[in-house]
């Protein structure tokens, strides 16, 4: 078994996410630029991405947002297109189960489909 450090498991991981630049630089390109021309200025794109952090949520919510959908129906569609989620979280439960309740809060928050992937591979091995 390997000896590992914080610092050589943190720079594995840059190297291991890398290639996930190469979508999420123009995803986030093309989110902005619908936002905008949805009318929402830099700071209310900013957050919307901040709260809403899965892409096909958030262009589900900006489409529905835009046709002045009610606002449950946004809430709604936007959970029901992410609800895969709910089965990665599922998933990493049993690695994840004894961190303290702020750690995985902070994983919730930020599983996306290239994490798991990643999480996944790191964990089964």
């Amino acid at each position: 078994m390997a000896f590992t450090t914080t610092k050589s498991a943190f720079w594995k991981g840059v190297r291991d996410s890398a290639p996930f630049l190469l979508v999420s630089g123009p995803f986030g390109l093309l989110f902005g630029v619908l936002a905008a021309e949805a009318g929402l200025n830099v700071l209310e794109a900013f957050t919307f991405s901040m709260a809403v952090f899965a892409g096909s949520a958030q262009f589900t919510a900006l489409q529905l947002l835009q046709e002045n959908t009610p606002l449950l129906i946004v809430l709604v569609s936007a959970l029901a297109v992410n609800l895969r989620v709910a089965m990665y979280s599922a998933s990493l439960t049993p690695y994840l189960g004894d961190a303290p309740l702020w750690q995985r809060a902070c994983a919730a928050y930020l599983v996306v489909d290239q994490s798991y992937a990643l999480s996944v591979v790191k964990f089964e091995s």
